[in-house]
This record gives C-alpha cells, sequence and structure tokens, in this order.
C-alpha cells in the first residue's frame, strides 16, 4: 500500500476514521515503506512481493528461497482489475475493456507482465527457486505443498497437508482475517465487500469479448515467440479444460 500512499492519501485515510485510535493508527502504517517494514521483522521472514528480480537485486545472493507463482495473463488481468477496483488507494472507476488496454500496453503498476515473467522463467531452474504456475495449483494443492516443503526443507504427514488443504479452501480464506483483509475494510480502505474473490482460473471468459480474446490470443502468441514458457492448460494461448 505504501507505494499508493501519498501523505495527503494517508491522511485522507486517517480523517475517515476519526474518533477510532486502533483505525487511524492502521491507516498510517499503511503509508510506512516497506523496507522499514521488513527490517523490523524478525527472521525466519515470509515476505510477499509483486516485484520483479530485477527490482530485488542480490535476493539470491543472500540465501533466500523463492516461490514465484506465474498465472496466465488473462486471468492476471481480471484479477488486477477487480483488485483496482477495491482499493480505495487506486479506486479505479473505468470499465474492462479501457483496463485490458492499460494492462496490454504496460500502463498498470508493476507492469510489464512479460518481462515480469520472463525474468523469473529464465531463474527457474535455481536451486532456491520454486516456479509455480497458479493454474497447477489450483489442480492439486498437496502436489503444490509438498513443493513448497521441498524447497524449504520441510516434511510434513499427510494428515498435516490435509489440514494445509483445508486452510487453502477458498471458503475458509474468505474468513481469515490474516488473508481477507477485513481491517482494511473495516477502515474503508478496501471498497469491496470480499476482498478475496473466486479463487478459481478461467473467470477471463465472463470478462472477455470474443474480439478482445481474439487479441489476447495474438498478444499472448508474439510474445511467447522468445521463450520455452508456455502455460499450463492451454493449447494455443486458449484454455480448454472446460
Amino acid at each position: 500500500f505504501s507505494m499508493y500512499n501519498h501523505p495527503e492519501v494517508t491522511q485522507e485515510f486517517v480523517e475517515m476514521n476519526k474518533g477510532d485510535e486502533k483505525k487511524q493508527h492502521l491507516c498510517r502504517e499503511l503509508g510506512k515503506p516497506g523496507y522499514e517494514v521488513i527490517a523490523s521483522i524478525s527472521s525466519p521472514r515470509f515476505i510477499k512481493s509483486h516485484f520483479p528480480f530485477s527490482m530485488l537485486p542480490g535476493i539470491l545472493d543472500v540465501g533466500c528461497k523463492i516461490v514465484y507463482v506465474a498465472r496466465n495473463p488473462k486471468d492476471v488481468a481480471v484479477s488486477w482489475y477487480h483488485l483496482n477496483r477495491a482499493i480505495k488507494t487506486q479506486e479505479y472507476i473505468g470499465d474492462f475493456v479501457t483496463f485490458w488496454n492499460y494492462f496490454r500496453n504496460d500502463l498498470t503498476p508493476w507492469s510489464p507482465y512479460w518481462a515480469h515473467l520472463k525474468e523469473a522463467w529464465a531463474l527457474k531452474d535455481h536451486p532456491n527457486i520454486l516456479f509455480m504456475f497458479y493454474e497447477e495449483m489450483m489442480q492439486d494443492f498437496p502436489k503444490a505443498i509438498k513443493k513448497v516443503a521441498k524447497l524449504l526443507g520441510k516434511t510434513y504427514t499427510d494428515e498435516q497437508i490435509d489440514k494445509v488443504v483445508d486452510f487453502l479452501n477458498i471458503k475458509n480464506f474468505r474468513n481469515n482475517p490474516m488473508v481477507n483483509s477485513s481491517e482494511l475494510k473495516d477502515c474503508n480502505v478496501i471498497l469491496a465487500d470480499n476482498f478475496v474473490r473466486k479463487g478459481g482460473s478461467g473467470g477471463w471468459r465472463d470478462m472477455f469479448t470474443p474480439e478482445m480474446d481474439a487479441e489476447a490470443d495474438k498478444w499472448i502468441e508474439e510474445n511467447l515467440r522468445d521463450t520455452d514458457l508456455r502455460f499450463p492448460f492451454f493449447n494455443n494461448n486458449i484454455d480448454k479444460r472446460n
């Protein structure tokens, strides 16, 4: 959030929650730079970042282990569209067609999508990197959990893995205050009723017109020409699972 929280925005959030010191404190914390927050956390630390490797210099030199999750660009665009509508710091009010044009022309935060993805793909064989596809993870949670455990040097029983699978169930995620950002919703920073949406794959079909779909397929094909990266369950860049 600190990337979007200009001091005036932070003050706006504080004013919106006037009379509630706890909420005002949380709003001020949102404006604190991420590097300050990370520095205050003791090791071992679990850090989620949207940054590409090129903006994390030396990250592999210090022994960090990284789980990089890639997702097909059509679903990424849809998810990013809803997120930008849900968070007051962005508060996007345009339609999806306009947002899609922003996305494919690298005009959204954390763009460009393809450079981000290809940087990680080039490092996929590094011993401290686990490159995973969101689609494969959704198909087989136990397998994905075991891969992450192996990267971290951990072993778990089948019963423990079943507990993690249950924990990751989308219904449980929606009710988990550590995930659903309920505090931010209470502070009016999150505008959507459900910060955690569907937790599935293929939702782009509900958003793309046939013309947009054809345009997206061409864009994907052009950007895959110089790489052996391929998205799971895609045939000619179109998800055929359903």
